[in-house]
């Protein structure tokens, strides 16, 4: 009787070890870019192929960010903007708002929602804190017209400042330190997405004075500066995926790109044709079959290859 118990563990022991490879495989991340392309927010496959996400026809989408849970939050604008939040079953349901324009979007490791909004007559702007369950507070409040938000490793949310040319620092509890100030982005002003990559070094885009052209800056975490990028046109979002390759959206109507930059700088067009990209982020693969699933090719052969593996396994233990 124990030599079949025995045998039975032994059996189960190696039909898991069989079915270990689909556990073992990744879903590689999808690309998301806002754009005012009717009002899209659309979705890229590691391979460039593009879908529409979700479509606003007669509002502006902006910031992008995904929780924990694998929701989507975007920021979105008509006479006010608002926060949609996105499940993963791709159900939508209005998440806060504000009565200013909104443009960064980000998520800090408990879940809370924090939103960069603009008054739509000075320009001033607040960070909007939202709680999990949609309640609003006041985070902070820029002096100047503000874009990107990002959280480094430590939980500080880092934002822009524009007319003073300046990137914030701020505590979980609020309190602001200046980052970066004017001297360190010379004569353009940082505008658009702010984001960090695996060793914690902010990147930052910014623009010329007639908005034309623009520059991506790298900071260390202890504010060392440097150029990793210029000549672009007109950059916007700033997005890092796993294996540490940094998009950009050129701000173009019509012909605007998503370029992508190695960690080593090199430079190659990743999509193309969009109309005003806005900002990017990494999420989970959205489409037919539901989320965070491969494509049926992949899905079919890696269930083949663990079903063979599964009946090897049975034949060896006769279970």
């Amino acid at each position: 009787m124990k030599k079949t118990i025995f045998a039975r563990l032994l059996c189960t022991a190696a039909v898991l070890a069989a079915l270990a490879p689909i556990t073992a495989l990744a879903v590689p991340d999808n690309l998301y870019v806002s754009a005012n392309q009717g009002g899209s927010i659309f979705e890229y496959t590691p391979a460039g192929v593009q879908s529409t996400f979700a479509s606003y026809p007669t509002l502006l989408p902006r910031g992008l960010a995904f929780d924990s849970n694998g929701n989507l939050f975007a920021a979105v604008n008509g006479s006010q903007g608002n926060v949609i939040k996105i499940n993963p079953g791709g159900v939508q349901s209005k998440f806060g708002g504000s009565a200013g324009f909104l443009e960064g979007v980000a998520v800090d490791s408990t879940g809370d929602v924090f939103v960069m909004s603009q008054n739509r007559f000075t320009l001033a702007s607040t960070i909007f804190k939202f709680t999990p369950s949609g309640t609003r507070s006041t985070f902070a409040s820029e002096l100047g017209q503000g874009f990107g938000l990002a959280f480094n490793s430590a939980g500080n949310l880092f934002a822009v400042d524009i007319p003073d040319r300046t990137i914030s620092e701020y505590t979980p509890g609020g309190t602001r330190t200046t980052f970066a100030g004017p001297a360190a982005v010379g004569n353009e002003s940082p505008l658009g997405q702010l984001a960090f990559d695996s060793a914690g070094n902010l990147f930052v885009s910014t623009l010329t004075s007639d908005f034309t052209m623009g520059s991506i800056l790298e900071f260390t975490p202890g504010g060392t500066e440097s150029t990793f990028a210029t000549g672009l046109r007109s950059p916007r979002g700033l997005a890092f995926d796993s294996a540490g390759n940094l998009f950009v959206t050129e701000n173009v109507p019509n012909n605007g790109d998503i370029l992508e930059f190695t960690p080593g700088g090199i430079e190659t067009v990743f999509a193309s044709g969009l109309s005003n990209p806005q900002f990017l982020t990494f999420g989970p693969a959205r489409g037919p079959a539901g989320p965070n699933l491969p494509d049926s090719g992949s899905t079919f052969a890696i269930l083949s290859i663990a079903l063979v593996a599964l009946e090897s396994a049975r034949r060896r233990c006769s279970c």
